[in-house]
């Protein structure tokens, strides 16, 4: 249980990451080079299933509720962000991927307390 609750808070780590370097590349390609739209769009499979790994691993590390159905709250969110991207209500775009960044620093957040618990 406690690989499993390191692995969360690694993983959750990484999605942070992963939403920032996403964000960093539509400002590249938005205030400088057009043709790094490419990766923006390249980069989201390499990390978007990662929120379901999440979703198993708060189940298997019995982690608490808010923490499971918080990553896959994540999925849902990556999901939307995929509709958005077809320009339909494409203004949500950014929005939602403020709410990525907050929720998947709240995950990090609330993960470090599990990983210091001892069963």
């Amino acid at each position: 249980m406690r690989y499993c609750r390191l692995a969360y808070s690694i993983l959750a780590f990484v999605f942070l990451i992963c939403i920032i370097v996403q964000v960093y590349l539509a400002g590249m390609a938005l205030f400088g080079d057009s043709e790094l739209w490419k990766y923006h769009r390249s980069f989201v499979p390499m990390f978007g299933s990662i929120s379901l790994i999440l979703f198993i691993l708060g189940i298997v590390g019995n982690l608490n509720r808010t923490m499971i159905w918080g990553s896959l709250g994540l999925f849902v969110l990556i999901s939307l962000q995929y509709i958005t991207a077809l320009h339909i209500a494409g203004a949500l775009h950014p929005v939602l991927a403020l709410a990525l960044f907050w929720g998947s620093l709240a995950l990090v957040r609330s993960s470090y307390p599990f990983l210091m618990k001892r069963k």
